[in-house]
């Protein structure tokens, strides 16, 4: 498998669907080009959601590639090998596809809401990851912030051994669920995300 060589491989991965995947990596991909980074996303999920939501937009400032293999998968690497950031938007479920972009990655992003069934799917995520050495995070994405259920997913994550827990919490915001097919408008916490991640590495 071909490592990003000149950056950071950032992979969305989580086994159910509608967790947020494509909005993280577009919103974190526009956050950190803001940042002044130079960022591409990969797109492997066979929905095509981050394709066609580049497609539908006229000003966005990195590019959105398809990569539907993973023979396409090392194309982009070796391709984008001097960005600072490759994102690389997953499928659902279990795949060669999602094995492909985990084994690439320099950390793994899992991002999660809060209900019961996304985090007892985000726990069979973290278990198929578990076996890796690449680092894993998982993000909270459209919590409510006046939910109860906030403080038990994080007592409960916090004490896991496969993955971290970012520090910042995505709220639920409608600007952000309209966001497909425009260029995302920066809002605080994902201008934090960021700059969490970016802490991240540097302290590597």
């Amino acid at each position: 498998m071909c490592p990003l060589s000149g950056g950071r491989a950032l992979s969305v991965i989580q086994s159910k669907g509608g967790t947020g995947k494509t909005t993280t990596a577009m919103f974190l991909a526009t956050a950190l080009e803001e940042n002044g980074r130079t960022v591409a996303v990969l797109d492997m999920d066979p929905q095509q959601s981050a394709t066609r939501w580049a497609r539908a937009t006229e000003d966005l400032r990195f590019p959105v590639v398809l990569t539907s293999s993973v023979r396409d998968l090392n194309s982009q690497l070796r391709r984008y090998s001097d960005l600072d950031y490759l994102i690389v938007d997953t499928p659902p479920g279990g795949s060669q596809l999602i094995d492909a972009a985990a084994s690439v990655a320099s950390l793994i992003l899992v991002p999660t809401g809060v209900s019961p069934m996304e985090i007892d799917r985000t726990q069979v995520t973290l278990d198929a990851l578990a076996d890796l050495d690449t680092p894993v995070a998982v993000v909270l994405t459209n919590v409510d912030r006046r939910e109860r259920l906030l403080d038990e997913v994080h007592a409960e994550l916090v004490g896991n051994e496969t993955a971290a827990l970012a520090d910042v919490v995505i709220p639920t915001r409608a600007s952000t669920r309209r966001a497909f097919g425009t260029s995302p408008k920066m809002t605080e916490p994902w201008k934090s995300l960021a700059i969490e991640l970016e802490q991240a590495f540097a302290e590597d």
